[in-house]
């Protein structure tokens, strides 16, 4: 079997193919993050009242403001009006002098519909289908099932990937996860509005991994850290375009629409790139792994020597890999394979829970719903690039034990008193401290698992990453208790996870490993033991000669 990174060293570990692929593939994250934070618009929920016809004809009582339906129709309690009653009162023989008002009697469920504050948006799946009062937990069981559906997307397409290869797990998934989108689009009924949106989950996480899989699997370890944070980059960047988007169609159905024509480019890039020269070695397809090299020699403007091919085609190793099959079953046969996947599943179980943990205090914030939106992607974009430039250092576990530290210890003394008025600055190394351990975690994770597991891998782990979002809101419920609770689990659960980092092997400066015996030698030895055909290489971060090939480029 070829062994890829040595034919990266003719190819060039950076060069214009690796950024076109990255700019290509990244392109997904875009629309990744339209539909992870697509309920923050379609799914908003408006200030609401019942319907109290006929106060509710501006033509018939052209005086009535809506503060002034509020106040004699709804019933005001614990600091707000309880949109879901409404006075026990005939309304229909109201006079414009309004005698017929009567507050002493008392409280009926909206029995005439919801009237809906239409001022940020026009129509929201909250609006049209009602999602409000005794409805309002449909709301949130479309939310936990959207997480059900990126749970179901990286548990079935991480061994998909891995099997049939990473552009045809792209191409598929993207074109189911497309196919939904759309017909979101026109959907008017909340039974459909659920199945598709965990349509849309499950396909889109299929494409995360496949894409994402692919960007490390074609760059050289030293680049990988920085091509895996410019790819996740994206993400925030999908979102705050997606505050644009609803900005100017405040319906539902057309944000959805418009989402899905700006998604479409990504179809097209996936099935212009070729397969994964990596993947097509591990499986022994050794002809169009080379095909592929040689084209991205060519666009780096590299050479590879005519005898190079047959000095690194081992026809031993290729018949024996060409006779396996990998499953994610293999992450749990070995021993060390085992405790490395528990490990890395608990690890992705807590950065999801953390994060959305945050997120939710730190979006909880008073003003526009598009500016804030905007902030929050600014704060994530910012938090990749101060990870990228200013924490990235020689190490993968450090730089994710250091990050989980920096969250667990915000989120364990961001309820002191005496440090109250520093609540923003709180949230925001909090917000960066979770932001640069998810950035690690995937490089940390792919690097970990051979390439005849790496989708598995990836998959496992972001398995257990929708579950800790799905444990998130139930975890931030307990506030209603016990007030410190929340952010004391939250802190807790992150210094474990960094700990327990502690127990993985380092993999910065380890060649990526292509065979399940060579990632076991790994999991025992460490990054102990290295090429000593290889030059050593510097710890430091080469921001110099990352300039001079872009320059190139």
């Amino acid at each position: 079997m070829i062994q890829f990174e040595t034919v990266l060293e003719h190819v060039g570990e950076i060069g214009a193919a690796q950024v076109i692929l990255l700019c290509l593939y990244a392109y997904f994250n875009i629309p990744a993050g339209f539909n992870a934070l697509a309920t923050v618009f379609i799914a908003y929920t408006p200030d609401m009242r019942c319907k109290v016809p006929p106060l509710d004809n501006a033509t018939a009582f052209p005086n009535l403001t809506e503060a002034g339906i509020l106040n004699l129709t709804t019933p005001y309690t614990k600091g707000s009006y309880d949109g879901c009653y409404r006075y026990d009162q005939n309304l229909e023989s109201c006079a414009l002098n309004l005698t017929c008002i009567n507050q002493t009697n008392g409280l009926i469920a909206c029995d005439r519909g919801y009237h809906y504050d239409t001022t940020v948006l026009t129509e929201t799946v909250v609006t049209e289908f009602d999602l409000v009062c005794d409805n309002k937990y449909l709301n949130t069981l479309a939310t936990s099932l959207y997480y059900l559906g990126m749970l179901i997307g990286s548990f079935a397409f991480g061994n998909f990937a891995d099997a049939f290869g990473r552009k045809l797990c792209c191409v598929i998934t993207f074109t189911g996860c497309l196919a939904c989108m759309f017909g979101l689009s026109f959907s008017h009924s909340v039974a459909v509005y659920m199945v598709l949106r965990v349509g849309i989950a499950a396909f889109a996480y299929g494409s995360t991994l496949g894409t994402f899989v692919y960007i490390m699997e074609v760059t050289g370890e030293k680049w990988r850290t920085t091509f895996g944070i410019c790819y996740q980059i994206a993400f925030p960047l999908g979102y705050m375009i997606l505050g644009g988007v609803a900005y100017n169609w405040r319906n539902w159905h057309d944000i959805m629409l418009v989402v899905t024509l700006l998604s479409l480019p990504f179809l097209i890039f996936a099935l212009m790139i070729p397969e994964s020269p990596r993947w097509l070695f591990a499986k022994s397809k050794t002809k169009a792994g080379i095909k592929v090299s040689k084209l991205m020699a060519r666009i780096n403007r590299k050479n590879i020597p005519e005898n190079f091919w047959e000095k690194v085609v081992d026809e031993k190793d290729q018949k024996e890999v060409s006779t396996k099959k990998h499953t994610f079953i293999d992450l749990f046969r070995d021993k060390k394979t085992l405790l490395i996947t528990l490990n890395v599943m608990f690890n992705w179980f807590v950065n999801s829970l953390v994060y959305y943990g945050v997120s939710l205090n730190a979006g909880a914030l008073a003003g526009d719903l598009y500016l804030n939106n905007t902030l929050n992607g600014v704060m994530e974009i910012t938090s990749f690039i101060i990870y990228l430039f200013a924490i990235a250092g020689p190490s993968r576990k450090k730089n994710h034990v250091v990050s989980s530290i920096i969250c667990g210890w915000n989120r364990l003394v961001s309820k002191c008193n005496c440090l109250i008025t520093l609540g923003v600055a709180f949230a925001f190394v909090g917000k960066i401290g979770i932001s640069g351990s998810f950035a690690v975690i995937y490089n940390f994770t792919s690097e970990l698992y051979p390439t005849v597991l790496r989708s598995n891998g990836v998959g496992v782990g972001s398995m257990a990453s929708r579950v800790g979002g799905i444990v998130c809101p139930f975890v931030i419920s307990l506030q209603d208790y016990v007030a410190w609770l929340p952010n004391t689990i939250f802190g807790v659960f992150g210094i474990a996870a960094a700990l327990l980092s502690l127990a993985f092997p380092e993999t910065n400066h380890h060649p990526m490993m292509e065979t399940l015996e060579e990632a076991i030698e790994f999991y025992k030895n460490g990054n102990n033991k290295t090429n000593d055909k290889t030059e050593p290489i510097s710890t430091e971060y080469d921001n110099d000669a990352f300039q001079d090939q872009m320059t190139k480029i």
